[in-house]
């Protein structure tokens, strides 16, 4: 018997990640045949998309709003530097948790060297009087 754990808190979550019903055809990301620009508005538009579902892995991650925000941020910014051509919206969304995690991971390392080099400090300079 296979048992999976999930949280009970992924259910909400779900519900409040928005679907937006478009045309088939427009659900698709099209390697071929289009314009930079044709490219980047797709891009884009499959982003904003996703943007929810990204903030809300990147909460669970980092525990912080700020630093969520920025890895989102990150992760846009990487993923819009080469675009793939996807032929799925869940294989796009599948490619920028990827990226989200890996960002999400890089900053959670430098918050938690940034609290161990804190640690090292005399009591009176960590606490900052």
């Amino acid at each position: 018997m296979l048992m999976t754990y999930t949280s009970p808190e992924l259910p909400i979550a779900a519900r409040s990640v928005e679907q937006v019903d478009l045309p088939v055809g427009s659900r698709h990301l099209k390697p071929d045949g289009e314009s930079g620009e044709e490219r980047n508005n797709t891009f884009e538009l499959q982003f904003s998309r996703s943007r929810r579902l990204l903030y809300f892995i990147a909460r669970r991650i980092l525990n912080c709003v700020q630093e969520a925000e920025e890895a989102v941020k990150n992760c846009r910014l990487k993923a819009s530097r080469n675009p793939p051509g996807f032929s799925s919206e869940g294989a796009f969304k599948s490619w920028l948790v990827r990226i989200l995690i890996d960002e999400a991971t890089l900053l959670r390392r430098k918050q938690d060297n940034s609290t161990a080099s804190s640690k090292h400090l005399p009591e009176h300079l960590s606490e900052g009087r």
